[in-house]
């Protein structure tokens, strides 16, 4: 398991009261391609929320907490 050191999108929304267009377009990008991986796995997270969306040393948002995730087929 990789050691995300950038904090949680909350902590990071909570920081910065306003970010530009591009900032958000980049936060919704990596939400979006992260669900879109998990889902080509089969698996539905079903806990997303800000503080399980985690960034890494580069700014690239990570999905964590897949405690009631489900695989289905």
């Amino acid at each position: 398991m990789d050691y995300l050191r950038g904090g949680d999108l909350r902590y990071y929304i909570c920081r910065h009261n306003r970010m530009s267009e591009a900032k958000v377009k980049f936060i919704v990008t990596n939400i979006l391609l992260a669900l879109k991986y998990i889902h080509s796995k089969h698996i539905i997270h079903r806990d997303l929320k800000p503080e399980n969306l985690v960034f890494d040393s580069k700014g690239y948002l990570h999905l964590t907490d897949f405690g009631i995730s489900h695989q289905y087929k």
